[in-house]
């Protein structure tokens, strides 16, 4: 029953989750709302992209991009090269008589010759791990060594280890700090910012309180309301409501990545991007569930009452 009910969540959930399948240049970066299973990813528009077990999920700039294929070869992640064209606004020339690809941006070029251990960079000669290659009439690169001498950073976190620290007195394990989604290997790409101009930690765990307080009064109100529209108590519920009210209370900073920062309350870790204030639920259901906070959503602790 307990999983069917998350099932039901799940797919109530979807239908209010805002990401579509596009290039991650046409949508909010700082936007990593899905619905992520052991099997896929669910999108809102009614596409899935499959996973399996062993899948790496790509972000960058906090965003979730579903539209390039990763491949690990050797240890090395390599990506189609218009990842690059299209979300890090480089520029990309092929010599097909050569082979070599020649990506640009700003003041760096950077040559890869198909199958060459050899890159250059504004001319100057470097030995890579793994070299370019053609998969299935696509051109691949090495992410790490294009991406960072493309002034980006990249960062790879594993899935949650089972050795990890369980949040207070619960049974809910808390999630590495330097993670997007635990369940799966994260490669995290981000364009370099300065955050010093922007909001401190204590500021962003602060205000995001406050918003999940008054999430949590308009929710309790609902559920108030719904009780009395059913011939029930509508205080049946009251410990539950004041028990989600003391994780927010308590709510622990775990981290930061990519634009974020991380705070956790139990069965809910919370990303705050730190560039527009926007604050993300993290719900650990059946699957994994990603939503924008919206105090004036009725359904927004539901989930806290099937996993929490």
């Amino acid at each position: 029953m307990k999983k069917a009910v998350s099932c039901l969540i799940m797919a109530i959930l979807l239908l209010c989750t805002n990401i579509s399948l596009v290039d991650a240049s046409d949508i909010e970066k700082g936007n990593p709302t899905a619905i992520y299973s052991p099997d896929g990813i669910f999108l809102s528009n009614g596409n899935r992209v499959d996973l399996n077990e062993y899948a790496t999920l790509l972000f960058l700039n906090g965003t979730l991009i579903t539209d390039y294929e990763i491949i690990i070869r050797n240890g090395r992640t390599l990506v189609p090269v218009g990842l690059f064209t299209q979300e890090l606004g480089a520029s990309v020339d092929w010599n097909g008589s050569r082979r070599v690809v020649t990506i640009v941006k700003s003041q760096k070029e950077i040559a890869l010759a198909i199958d060459s251990n050899v890159a250059y960079v504004n001319g100057v000669a470097f030995d890579l791990d793994y070299p370019a290659i053609i998969n299935n009439d696509l051109m691949y690169v090495p992410l790490r060594f294009v991406a960072e001498n493309l002034d980006a950073t990249v960062h790879y976190s594993p899935c949650l280890s089972p050795e990890f620290t369980y949040y207070y007195e619960t049974q809910m394990p808390i999630s590495p700090g330097d993670t997007i989604i635990r369940d799966f290997a994260n490669i995290i790409i981000d364009e370099k910012y300065d955050f010093s101009d922007f909001i401190t930690e204590e500021a962003a765990l602060k205000k995001t309180q406050d918003i999940c307080l008054e999430g949590l009064e308009n929710f309790s109100k609902s559920i108030r309301e719904n009780l009395l529209n059913s011939n029930e108590n509508p205080n049946r519920l009251d410990d539950e409501i004041e028990g989600i009210k003391k994780e927010i209370d308590r709510m622990m900073y775990i981290g930061e990545v990519s634009r974020f920062y991380k705070f956790t309350i139990g069965p809910y870790d919370i990303l705050f991007d730190r560039i527009n204030e926007k604050i993300f639920f993290v719900i650990y259901s059946s699957g994994t569930i990603v939503k924008e906070v919206n105090i004036n959503d009725t359904g927004l602790y539901f989930p806290i009452f099937i996993v929490g």
